[in-house]
Protein backbone atom coordinates (compact mmCIF):
# COMPACT_ATOMS: atom_id res chain seq x y z
CA UNK A 1 0.00 0.00 0.00
CA UNK A 2 2.99 2.02 0.53
CA UNK A 3 4.38 1.51 -2.96
CA UNK A 4 0.72 2.41 -4.25
CA UNK A 5 0.04 5.77 -3.02
CA UNK A 6 4.22 6.55 -3.50
CA UNK A 7 3.65 9.44 -0.70
CA UNK A 8 0.93 11.43 -3.08
CA UNK A 9 -1.40 11.57 -0.37
CA UNK A 10 1.62 14.40 1.23
CA UNK A 11 2.34 15.87 -1.80
CA UNK A 12 -1.36 15.98 -3.10
CA UNK A 13 -2.51 17.75 0.16
CA UNK A 14 -0.26 20.49 0.65
CA UNK A 15 -0.90 21.13 -3.28
CA UNK A 16 -4.13 21.40 -3.18
CA UNK A 17 -3.99 23.58 -0.42
CA UNK A 18 -1.67 25.94 -2.19
CA UNK A 19 -3.99 26.19 -5.35
CA UNK A 20 -6.88 26.06 -3.10
CA UNK A 21 -5.52 29.70 -2.11
CA UNK A 22 -4.31 31.14 -4.77
CA UNK A 23 -4.67 29.54 -8.22
CA UNK A 24 -8.23 28.77 -10.35
CA UNK A 25 -10.18 25.87 -11.02
CA UNK A 26 -8.10 25.06 -13.95
CA UNK A 27 -5.15 24.69 -12.32
CA UNK A 28 -6.71 22.67 -9.37
CA UNK A 29 -7.95 20.04 -12.43
CA UNK A 30 -4.92 20.31 -13.72
CA UNK A 31 -2.92 18.98 -10.34
CA UNK A 32 -5.86 16.69 -9.19
CA UNK A 33 -5.10 14.61 -12.18
CA UNK A 34 -1.74 15.16 -12.79
CA UNK A 35 -0.98 13.59 -9.48
CA UNK A 36 -3.29 10.73 -9.12
CA UNK A 37 -1.54 9.30 -12.35
CA UNK A 38 1.69 8.46 -10.51
CA UNK A 39 -0.86 7.24 -7.83
CA UNK A 40 -2.80 5.21 -10.50
CA UNK A 41 0.05 3.64 -12.11
CA UNK A 42 1.99 3.05 -9.26
CA UNK A 43 -1.17 0.77 -8.14
CA UNK A 44 -1.47 -0.97 -10.58
CA UNK A 45 2.18 -2.23 -11.41
CA UNK A 46 1.64 -3.16 -7.39
CA UNK A 47 -0.93 -4.87 -7.78
CA UNK A 48 0.12 -7.11 -10.64
CA UNK A 49 3.31 -7.73 -9.08
CA UNK A 50 2.17 -8.99 -6.41
CA UNK A 51 -0.61 -11.34 -7.64
CA UNK A 52 1.62 -12.72 -9.46
CA UNK A 53 4.64 -13.44 -7.17
CA UNK A 54 1.82 -14.52 -5.08
CA UNK A 55 0.30 -16.95 -6.91
CA UNK A 56 3.35 -18.28 -9.07
CA UNK A 57 5.38 -18.87 -6.17
CA UNK A 58 2.15 -20.01 -3.53
CA UNK A 59 3.43 -18.50 -0.18
CA UNK A 60 2.50 -19.21 2.54
CA UNK A 61 -0.82 -18.04 3.32
CA UNK A 62 -1.03 -17.02 -0.47
CA UNK A 63 -5.15 -17.13 -0.73
CA UNK A 64 -5.36 -15.11 1.98
CA UNK A 65 -2.60 -12.43 -0.13
CA UNK A 66 -5.32 -12.70 -2.91
CA UNK A 67 -7.76 -11.64 -0.86
CA UNK A 68 -6.31 -8.90 0.71
CA UNK A 69 -5.65 -7.59 -3.15
CA UNK A 70 -8.83 -4.92 -2.23
CA UNK A 71 -6.18 -2.90 -0.16
CA UNK A 72 -3.68 -2.35 -2.66
CA UNK A 73 -6.08 -1.23 -4.89
CA UNK A 74 -8.30 1.26 -2.32
CA UNK A 75 -4.48 2.48 -1.90
CA UNK A 76 -4.36 3.52 -5.43
CA UNK A 77 -7.99 4.93 -5.64
CA UNK A 78 -7.73 6.57 -2.40
CA UNK A 79 -8.40 10.74 -2.96
CA UNK A 80 -8.84 11.45 0.94
CA UNK A 81 -5.87 13.84 -0.01
CA UNK A 82 -7.68 16.17 -2.54
CA UNK A 83 -10.23 16.47 0.16
CA UNK A 84 -7.63 17.14 2.99
CA UNK A 85 -6.31 19.58 0.78
CA UNK A 86 -9.47 21.51 0.17
CA UNK A 87 -10.04 21.55 4.19
CA UNK A 88 -12.97 19.51 3.86
CA UNK A 89 -12.72 17.49 6.48
CA UNK A 90 -15.93 16.18 6.89
CA UNK A 91 -16.21 13.80 3.76
CA UNK A 92 -13.01 11.69 4.97
CA UNK A 93 -14.45 11.21 8.26
CA UNK A 94 -17.92 10.48 7.20
CA UNK A 95 -16.53 7.98 4.63
CA UNK A 96 -13.75 6.71 7.41
CA UNK A 97 -17.21 6.47 9.73
CA UNK A 98 -19.40 4.41 7.43
CA UNK A 99 -16.09 1.87 6.31
CA UNK A 100 -15.85 0.98 9.98
CA UNK A 101 -19.39 0.66 10.97
CA UNK A 102 -20.01 -1.29 8.13
CA UNK A 103 -17.20 -3.46 8.33
CA UNK A 104 -17.93 -3.79 11.91
CA UNK A 105 -21.45 -5.16 11.00
CA UNK A 106 -20.46 -7.38 8.48
CA UNK A 107 -18.00 -8.95 11.12
CA UNK A 108 -20.53 -9.18 13.61
CA UNK A 109 -23.28 -11.23 11.13
CA UNK A 110 -21.06 -13.11 9.27
CA UNK A 111 -17.73 -14.33 10.91
CA UNK A 112 -18.78 -17.21 13.08
CA UNK A 113 -15.82 -19.26 13.98
CA UNK A 114 -12.20 -19.95 12.82
CA UNK A 115 -13.04 -21.30 9.45
CA UNK A 116 -14.91 -17.95 8.53
CA UNK A 117 -11.30 -15.92 8.14
CA UNK A 118 -11.56 -15.78 4.69
CA UNK A 119 -14.67 -13.94 5.39
CA UNK A 120 -13.11 -11.82 7.86
CA UNK A 121 -10.25 -10.93 5.65
CA UNK A 122 -12.63 -9.77 2.50
CA UNK A 123 -14.96 -8.13 4.76
CA UNK A 124 -11.59 -5.55 5.61
CA UNK A 125 -10.54 -5.50 2.25
CA UNK A 126 -13.50 -5.10 0.24
CA UNK A 127 -15.05 -2.33 2.88
CA UNK A 128 -11.90 0.01 2.56
CA UNK A 129 -11.72 -0.22 -1.40
CA UNK A 130 -15.41 0.46 -1.57
CA UNK A 131 -14.92 3.37 0.79
CA UNK A 132 -11.88 4.44 -1.48
CA UNK A 133 -14.41 4.69 -4.44
CA UNK A 134 -17.05 6.78 -2.98
CA UNK A 135 -14.74 9.49 -3.41
CA UNK A 136 -15.05 9.15 -6.85
CA UNK A 137 -18.71 9.46 -7.21
CA UNK A 138 -19.05 13.34 -6.65
CA UNK A 139 -15.14 14.14 -8.27
CA UNK A 140 -16.32 16.01 -11.04
CA UNK A 141 -18.13 18.19 -8.85
CA UNK A 142 -15.13 20.09 -8.22
CA UNK A 143 -12.86 19.42 -10.86
CA UNK A 144 -13.11 19.06 -14.82
CA UNK A 145 -12.47 16.47 -17.32
CA UNK A 146 -9.44 14.01 -17.44
CA UNK A 147 -6.04 16.03 -18.08
CA UNK A 148 -3.26 14.32 -20.34
CA UNK A 149 -0.12 14.91 -18.33
CA UNK A 150 1.35 14.51 -15.20
CA UNK A 151 1.49 17.41 -13.42
CA UNK A 152 4.69 18.98 -12.65
CA UNK A 153 6.69 15.72 -13.84
CA UNK A 154 9.90 16.22 -12.87
CA UNK A 155 9.24 18.01 -9.34
CA UNK A 156 6.53 15.72 -8.17
CA UNK A 157 9.10 12.85 -8.86
CA UNK A 158 11.94 13.94 -7.10
CA UNK A 159 9.61 15.06 -3.89
CA UNK A 160 7.69 11.15 -4.50
CA UNK A 161 11.05 9.65 -4.14
CA UNK A 162 12.49 11.75 -1.35
CA UNK A 163 9.26 11.12 0.72
CA UNK A 164 8.74 7.39 0.03
CA UNK A 165 11.87 6.79 1.42
CA UNK A 166 10.94 8.08 5.15
CA UNK A 167 7.75 6.35 4.60
CA UNK A 168 9.85 3.03 4.30
CA UNK A 169 11.67 3.81 7.11
CA UNK A 170 8.47 4.28 9.15
CA UNK A 171 7.37 0.86 8.54
CA UNK A 172 10.70 -0.54 9.55
CA UNK A 173 10.79 1.03 12.95
CA UNK A 174 6.97 0.76 13.62
CA UNK A 175 6.45 -2.93 12.51
CA UNK A 176 10.00 -4.74 13.20
CA UNK A 177 9.89 -4.20 16.86
CA UNK A 178 7.78 -6.85 17.91
CA UNK A 179 9.54 -9.64 15.44
CA UNK A 180 12.78 -8.29 16.48
CA UNK A 181 11.59 -8.71 20.12
CA UNK A 182 9.74 -12.07 19.31
CA UNK A 183 13.22 -13.26 18.13
CA UNK A 184 14.66 -13.15 21.39
CA UNK A 185 12.11 -13.54 23.41
CA UNK A 186 9.15 -15.59 24.17
CA UNK A 187 5.37 -14.45 22.93
CA UNK A 188 4.90 -13.73 26.24
CA UNK A 189 6.83 -10.80 26.47
CA UNK A 190 5.98 -9.87 23.15
CA UNK A 191 2.15 -9.99 23.86
CA UNK A 192 3.05 -7.53 27.11
CA UNK A 193 4.63 -5.57 24.68
CA UNK A 194 1.84 -5.49 21.85
CA UNK A 195 -0.60 -4.53 24.54
CA UNK A 196 1.11 -2.19 26.54
CA UNK A 197 0.86 0.16 23.75
CA UNK A 198 -2.96 -0.31 22.72
CA UNK A 199 -4.25 2.42 24.59
CA UNK A 200 -1.93 4.67 23.61
CA UNK A 201 -1.99 4.03 20.09
CA UNK A 202 -5.72 4.74 20.52
CA UNK A 203 -4.95 8.57 21.58
CA UNK A 204 -2.34 9.18 19.02
CA UNK A 205 -4.31 8.87 16.52
CA UNK A 206 -7.15 11.64 17.96
CA UNK A 207 -4.10 14.00 18.37
CA UNK A 208 -2.24 13.46 15.53
CA UNK A 209 -5.52 14.38 13.54
CA UNK A 210 -4.65 17.98 14.69
CA UNK A 211 -1.53 17.55 12.37
CA UNK A 212 -3.78 16.29 9.93
CA UNK A 213 -5.91 19.33 9.54
CA UNK A 214 -3.09 21.97 10.44
CA UNK A 215 -0.59 21.00 7.34
CA UNK A 216 -3.22 22.46 4.26
CA UNK A 217 -3.41 25.46 6.42
CA UNK A 218 -0.08 25.78 7.21
CA UNK A 219 0.57 25.45 3.00
CA UNK A 220 -1.80 27.81 2.28
CA UNK A 221 -0.56 30.55 4.76
CA UNK A 222 2.06 32.99 3.80
CA UNK A 223 5.42 32.79 6.24
CA UNK A 224 4.23 35.51 9.08
CA UNK A 225 0.86 33.79 9.60
CA UNK A 226 2.86 30.44 9.72
CA UNK A 227 4.47 31.46 13.18
CA UNK A 228 1.41 32.40 14.91
CA UNK A 229 -0.23 29.17 13.73
CA UNK A 230 2.57 26.73 14.64
CA UNK A 231 2.50 28.12 17.97
CA UNK A 232 -0.51 27.60 18.27
CA UNK A 233 -0.79 23.81 17.11
CA UNK A 234 2.11 23.08 19.31
CA UNK A 235 0.33 24.33 22.35
CA UNK A 236 -2.77 22.39 21.74
CA UNK A 237 -0.55 19.50 20.81
CA UNK A 238 1.56 19.12 24.01
CA UNK A 239 -1.94 20.51 25.97
CA UNK A 240 -3.69 17.35 24.64
CA UNK A 241 -0.39 14.94 24.92
CA UNK A 242 0.58 15.89 28.51
CA UNK A 243 -3.29 15.67 29.60
CA UNK A 244 -3.82 12.55 28.15
CA UNK A 245 -0.68 11.21 29.45
CA UNK A 246 -1.45 11.89 33.13
CA UNK A 247 -4.91 10.58 32.73
CA UNK A 248 -3.13 7.25 32.15
CA UNK A 249 -0.32 6.85 34.12
CA UNK A 250 -2.20 7.59 37.10
CA UNK A 251 -4.84 5.21 36.09
CA UNK A 252 -3.15 2.65 34.68
CA UNK A 253 -1.90 0.16 38.23
CA UNK A 254 -5.88 -0.06 37.92
CA UNK A 255 -6.39 -0.30 34.89
CA UNK A 256 -4.36 -2.73 33.57
CA UNK A 257 -6.14 -5.54 35.92
CA UNK A 258 -8.84 -4.18 35.05
CA UNK A 259 -9.39 -3.89 30.95
CA UNK A 260 -6.38 -6.87 30.38
CA UNK A 261 -6.94 -8.87 33.38
CA UNK A 262 -4.60 -10.57 36.60
CA UNK A 263 -2.25 -12.00 33.83
CA UNK A 264 -1.56 -8.69 32.17
CA UNK A 265 -0.33 -6.87 35.73
CA UNK A 266 3.89 -7.61 35.19
CA UNK A 267 3.16 -5.08 31.67
CA UNK A 268 1.58 -2.33 34.08
CA UNK A 269 5.00 -0.43 34.26
CA UNK A 270 5.16 -1.14 30.08
CA UNK A 271 2.13 0.82 30.20
CA UNK A 272 2.92 3.71 32.43
CA UNK A 273 5.86 4.67 30.67
CA UNK A 274 4.84 3.69 27.03
CA UNK A 275 2.13 6.70 27.92
CA UNK A 276 5.32 9.10 26.84
CA UNK A 277 4.90 8.30 23.20
CA UNK A 278 1.62 10.68 23.43
CA UNK A 279 3.60 13.70 23.88
CA UNK A 280 6.77 12.58 22.32
CA UNK A 281 4.74 12.01 18.45
CA UNK A 282 2.57 14.05 18.15
CA UNK A 283 5.17 17.16 19.01
CA UNK A 284 7.37 15.82 16.27
CA UNK A 285 4.73 15.67 14.04
CA UNK A 286 4.13 19.29 14.52
CA UNK A 287 7.58 20.08 12.73
CA UNK A 288 7.64 17.20 10.44
CA UNK A 289 4.02 17.15 9.35
CA UNK A 290 2.83 21.03 9.55
CA UNK A 291 6.29 22.73 8.74
CA UNK A 292 8.61 20.52 6.93
CA UNK A 293 6.35 19.30 4.51
CA UNK A 294 3.90 22.27 4.15
CA UNK A 295 7.26 23.97 3.36
CA UNK A 296 7.93 21.55 0.67
CA UNK A 297 11.23 20.61 3.03
CA UNK A 298 11.08 17.25 2.37
CA UNK A 299 14.78 15.85 2.62
CA UNK A 300 13.95 17.43 6.38
CA UNK A 301 11.13 15.54 6.77
CA UNK A 302 12.90 12.62 5.58
CA UNK A 303 16.39 12.49 7.73
CA UNK A 304 15.04 12.20 11.28
CA UNK A 305 12.73 9.37 10.09
CA UNK A 306 15.95 7.28 8.53
CA UNK A 307 18.06 8.01 11.34
CA UNK A 308 14.96 6.66 13.38
CA UNK A 309 14.71 3.56 11.61
CA UNK A 310 18.58 3.02 12.42
CA UNK A 311 18.42 3.42 15.83
CA UNK A 312 15.26 1.60 16.40
CA UNK A 313 16.81 -1.39 14.78
CA UNK A 314 20.33 -1.28 16.53
CA UNK A 315 18.68 -0.55 20.01
CA UNK A 316 16.42 -3.89 19.76
CA UNK A 317 19.28 -6.32 18.83
CA UNK A 318 20.99 -4.78 21.77
CA UNK A 319 18.33 -4.80 24.56
CA UNK A 320 15.88 -7.00 23.52
CA UNK A 321 18.03 -10.14 24.48
CA UNK A 322 18.96 -8.58 28.08
CA UNK A 323 15.91 -7.35 29.41
CA UNK A 324 12.76 -8.50 26.98
CA UNK A 325 10.03 -6.21 26.79
CA UNK A 326 11.29 -3.19 28.39
CA UNK A 327 14.50 -3.21 26.79
CA UNK A 328 11.80 -2.66 23.36
CA UNK A 329 10.43 -0.21 25.34
CA UNK A 330 13.70 2.18 25.97
CA UNK A 331 14.11 1.50 22.43
CA UNK A 332 10.77 3.19 21.49
CA UNK A 333 10.93 5.80 23.82
CA UNK A 334 14.63 6.55 23.10
CA UNK A 335 14.31 6.38 18.97
CA UNK A 336 11.02 8.60 19.54
CA UNK A 337 13.18 11.22 21.44
CA UNK A 338 15.95 11.32 19.22
CA UNK A 339 13.59 11.83 16.13
CA UNK A 340 11.79 14.45 18.32
CA UNK A 341 15.18 16.82 18.53
CA UNK A 342 16.51 16.16 14.84
CA UNK A 343 13.01 17.30 13.86
CA UNK A 344 12.56 20.22 15.98
CA UNK A 345 16.56 20.82 15.20
CA UNK A 346 16.60 20.37 11.92
CA UNK A 347 13.69 23.00 11.12
CA UNK A 348 15.33 25.47 13.43
CA UNK A 349 16.08 28.05 10.70
CA UNK A 350 12.25 28.69 9.91
CA UNK A 351 11.21 29.30 13.28
CA UNK A 352 11.37 31.21 16.39
CA UNK A 353 12.40 28.81 19.12
CA UNK A 354 11.58 31.10 21.96
CA UNK A 355 8.21 32.43 20.71
CA UNK A 356 7.66 28.78 20.06
CA UNK A 357 8.35 27.07 22.74
CA UNK A 358 7.76 30.24 25.86
CA UNK A 359 5.22 28.53 27.28
CA UNK A 360 5.86 24.77 26.90
CA UNK A 361 7.60 24.27 30.09
CA UNK A 362 4.52 25.56 32.11
CA UNK A 363 2.57 23.15 30.62
CA UNK A 364 5.31 19.99 31.76
CA UNK A 365 5.40 21.54 35.15
CA UNK A 366 1.24 21.84 35.43
CA UNK A 367 1.43 18.21 33.76
CA UNK A 368 4.01 17.24 36.63
CA UNK A 369 1.80 18.29 39.56
CA UNK A 370 -1.29 17.12 38.14
CA UNK A 371 0.25 13.35 37.85
CA UNK A 372 1.32 13.64 41.79
CA UNK A 373 -1.86 14.23 42.84
CA UNK A 374 -3.33 11.34 40.50
CA UNK A 375 -0.86 9.42 41.95
CA UNK A 376 -1.70 9.90 45.80
CA UNK A 377 -5.37 10.12 45.36
CA UNK A 378 -6.96 7.00 47.07
CA UNK A 379 -9.63 4.70 45.68
CA UNK A 380 -12.47 5.87 46.78
CA UNK A 381 -15.07 3.62 45.78
CA UNK A 382 -14.58 -0.75 45.85
CA UNK A 383 -15.32 -0.35 41.61
CA UNK A 384 -12.19 0.17 39.33
CA UNK A 385 -14.57 1.74 36.36
CA UNK A 386 -16.14 4.48 38.95
CA UNK A 387 -13.03 5.06 40.82
CA UNK A 388 -10.68 5.88 37.45
CA UNK A 389 -13.60 8.11 36.22
CA UNK A 390 -13.38 10.04 39.06
CA UNK A 391 -9.85 10.09 39.15
CA UNK A 392 -9.54 11.57 36.18
CA UNK A 393 -12.18 13.73 36.26
CA UNK A 394 -10.18 15.80 38.88
CA UNK A 395 -6.82 14.99 37.36
CA UNK A 396 -8.54 16.92 34.16
CA UNK A 397 -9.97 20.12 36.89
CA UNK A 398 -6.53 20.18 38.25
CA UNK A 399 -4.75 20.63 35.19
CA UNK A 400 -7.11 23.00 33.68
CA UNK A 401 -7.25 25.51 36.97
CA UNK A 402 -3.59 25.27 36.81
CA UNK A 403 -3.47 26.67 33.15
CA UNK A 404 -6.05 29.36 33.96
CA UNK A 405 -3.53 30.12 36.79
CA UNK A 406 -0.19 30.57 34.86
CA UNK A 407 -2.77 32.94 32.05
CA UNK A 408 -1.82 31.34 28.84
CA UNK A 409 -2.06 33.20 25.89
CA UNK A 410 -4.03 29.99 24.46
CA UNK A 411 -6.52 30.32 27.27
CA UNK A 412 -8.26 32.84 25.08
CA UNK A 413 -8.94 30.09 22.33
CA UNK A 414 -9.99 27.62 24.67
CA UNK A 415 -12.74 29.87 25.78
CA UNK A 416 -13.76 31.21 21.75
CA UNK A 417 -13.46 27.36 21.29
CA UNK A 418 -16.53 26.27 24.05
CA UNK A 419 -18.42 29.32 23.42
CA UNK A 420 -18.35 28.47 19.48
CA UNK A 421 -19.61 25.00 20.56
CA UNK A 422 -22.79 26.41 23.24
CA UNK A 423 -23.69 29.08 20.71
CA UNK A 424 -23.70 25.80 17.69
CA UNK A 425 -25.32 23.48 20.17
CA UNK A 426 -28.24 26.61 21.39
Amino acid sequence: MVFCSLSVSYIGMRTISRIRATSTNEELTEAFWGLWYFQAIAGFITTVLTASFVAIFKVQYWNYFLLMLPFLISAEFDIAWFFQGLADFGKVVLRNTIVKLTSVGLILLLVKSPNDLYKYVLIMSLSTMLGSFVFWLNIRSYVGKPVKGFYKFNQTKAAIITLLIPQIATQIYTSLDKPILNFFQNSTQVSYYDNSQRIANMILGVITSITLVMMPKMASESKEKQAGILKKSLEATVMLGTIFSVVVMANTKEFVPFFFGNKYIPMTNLMFFFTLTIILIPVGGVFANQFALANRRDKDYAIPVCVGAVLEIVLSVILDKAWGATGALISVLTTEFVVLILRIWIVRDGYQFKYVFKDIPKYFLIAAISLVIGLFLPQMLPSAFLNMTIKSIIIMTVYIGLMFMFKFDFNQDIINLVNKMLKRNA
